[in-house]
Order: C-alpha cells, then sequence, then structure tokens
C-alpha cells in the first residue's frame, strides 16, 4: 500500500535543527513513508526549510511542498513526483485569526478550527476531507520541539485531495517553525 492509501497517518518529527525530517506511520505504528528536508543548506539556514518531499519508505515520491520565496503571504506550492505544480495552500491573512486555504486544480480546500493549537479540520465543498490532532510525541521529543499529528481522511476521499490534505499539514508545521524561529530571533 502506498502512503496516501492509508485512512490513518501519524506523523512524527525525527529531526529538528534546521530540517523537518518526519516519519510517516500508519495506525499500527508501522513505517509507511517519510517526509524530508530538501534545499541548500545556506537557504534551510537563512529562511528556514525551504522544500519538503513525501516518499514512500522505497524512496518513491508521493509529493513535494515547496515555500516559494514571496512577499506578503505565505504561499506553498504542491508538486506531483514529476515536479508539476498540482496545487497550493495559502496563509490567508485575516482581521481576526490566521487562515490556510487548499487549493487543488477546481477543488479549495479551508482549515478549520484551531489550528495552530491542537485540533482542526480540512474542509472542502464535499465536507470534512481530513481531521487533524496534534499531540505530544512524548517528553523526550517535546523537549526537543518535535510534533506528532495524527490525521484521518475521509475514507471515499479522492488520491489529489489526500495530497493537499498532507501538503496542507506539511506548510501549516512549516510556517509554525517560522513563527518560532521569529518568536525566538525577536526575544533575542
Amino acid at each position: 500500500m502506498a502512503i496516501l492509501d492509508y485512512d490513518v497517518l501519524v506523523i512524527d518529527q525525527v529531526t529538528s535543527f534546521m530540517r523537518d525530517d518526519f516519519a510517516i506511520r500508519d495506525a499500527h505504528g508501522q513505517q509507511v513513508g517519510h517526509i524530508l528536508t530538501r534545499g541548500s543548506a545556506l537557504s534551510r539556514m537563512f529562511m528556514g526549510s525551504r522544500q519538503l518531499t513525501v516518499a514512500n519508505p522505497d524512496g518513491g515520491t508521493v509529493l513535494m511542498v515547496d515555500d516559494v520565496p514571496n512577499f506578503g503571504r505565505d504561499t506553498f506550492d504542491l508538486l506531483s513526483p514529476d515536479g508539476e505544480r498540482f496545487g497550493e495552500v495559502v496563509k490567508e491573512f485575516t482581521l481576526f485569526k490566521k487562515r490556510l486555504s487548499v487549493n487543488i486544480g477546481q477543488e479549495s480546500m479551508e482549515l478549520q478550527g484551531s489550528f495552530f493549537e491542537r485540533e482542526f479540520s480540512i474542509v472542502g465543498r464535499g465536507g470534512e476531507a481530513a481531521r487533524v490532532s496534534r499531540s505530544y510525541p512524548g517528553i523526550g521529543a517535546a523537549l526537543l520541539g518535535h510534533e506528532r499529528y495524527v490525521m484521518s481522511f475521509s475514507p471515499d476521499l479522492p488520491f489529489g485531495l489526500r495530497a493537499g490534505s498532507l501538503g496542507a499539514v506539511i506548510a501549516l508545521d512549516l510556517i509554525r517553525q517560522k513563527e518560532r524561529n521569529a518568536a525566538s530571533s525577536g526575544n533575542s
């Protein structure tokens, strides 16, 4: 089975200094893939993790998330294994809260709930596409700043929307990391 065939994914951060690498497991703890940081060390040092690749255990690419440099709203390109752009995740500016939207072709989804805290859903025209819970991976991992996301897809969700939903969770983690970096550099 491929990563996006599973209805539940547990995404555990495994490294944190200048990298956002994750192990992807099924509901039973079996590793079914991983997320690897790409891009030059120089760009990661100055701008944080910029490109992430979701891969099957055999190394075959499932999708890529590219944090394209831009001014204004954060925008993340979602790329197929051959590098073709199939969607985007956009951090929208609103007056009182933060909002993320996911655009996959003609489909549009939005992250709803407390996505900078613990629980949120990815919702589109057809209803809930996925539910995500951020949980603590354990005391040691939490002290190192590692994250754990448990992602439950709607069983009938098409492949493209599954890929877009997973890309949105990766983009959200990148946004959270940027905000932590900005806060820590502002406090020094």
